[in-house]
């Protein structure tokens, strides 16, 4: 699992990239206010059969900045058959959360929420049966592949001067193919990416998107292997 966060006011010494802003940015913390990132290595395809797929989904944020869980299919008819017992074993998932309305870059403006005192959060999962709802899904969840949570909070801090500043953080946690299926994850149906959001009021009215890139080697199934998979499919 690899979780991002940023924060303001953070003491020396923790781990990451610190980046300070201007003395006066906060004259009422007491301290300068600092910025931290995480980050990990990413591991990419290492074996020469291993197959790289890429695609865009796009969503609909509504008016309140929700969006009702919907899906969209990573077609893999051409990379698997039932018949041949040919499959693939699903090594790694990863998701880029795109704002095409963004001109300049395709960057989603942070933090997701413009209201004060208030959180929003988006979740972006990979799966291979289509639960009804995204509060349904977590790493417990069975034929759950991956899946990614964002959170933004934002509150209003008043100085001693009667000035109101914006304080905010932003969280992205994921729980990647490595982390719950480390022997990688086979498959013989098409993946499912799911997507919901709620309070995203930044976005609301607005078309987002997200970039999969999906990474799998193509594998041999045994019978007992197929049977299982195609009762674990049924939900699809």
């Amino acid at each position: 699992m690899v979780s991002v966060l940023l924060f303001f006011g953070i003491p020396k010494g923790t781990l990451g990239t610190f980046h300070p802003f201007p003395e006066n940015s906060f004259p009422d913390s007491g301290k300068k206010p600092l910025f931290i990132t995480g980050f990990r290595h990413v591991n990419m395809a290492k074996s020469k059969n291993d197959l790289i797929l890429r695609d865009r989904l796009q969503f609909d944020v509504d008016a309140a900045g929700d969006a009702v869980t919907v899906y969209g299919r990573i077609d893999l008819s051409d990379y698997v058959n039932v018949v041949s017992l040919e499959g693939l074993s699903i090594k790694e998932i990863r998701y880029q959360l795109r704002d095409p309305n963004a001109a300049r870059t395709g960057v989603p403006t942070q933090p997701l929420i413009i209201s004060p005192a208030s959180v929003g959060s988006m979740k972006l999962y990979a799966t291979t049966s289509a639960y009804e709802s995204a509060v349904d899904v977590g790493i417990a969840s069975p034929n759950l592949i991956s899946c990614v949570t964002t959170s933004s909070y934002r509150e209003a801090i008043t100085g001693a001067a009667g000035d109101t500043y914006a304080s905010f953080g932003n969280e992205w946690v994921e729980w990647s193919t490595p982390d719950l299926h480390p022997a990688g994850y086979p498959v013989v149906t098409d993946v499912l990416i799911g997507i919901a959001a709620e309070n995203c009021n930044r976005y609301a009215d607005t078309t987002m998107e997200v970039d999969i890139m999906l990474i799998a080697e193509p594998i041999k199934l045994s019978k007992d292997d197929l049977n299982d998979m195609l009762i674990q499919a049924q939900d699809l």
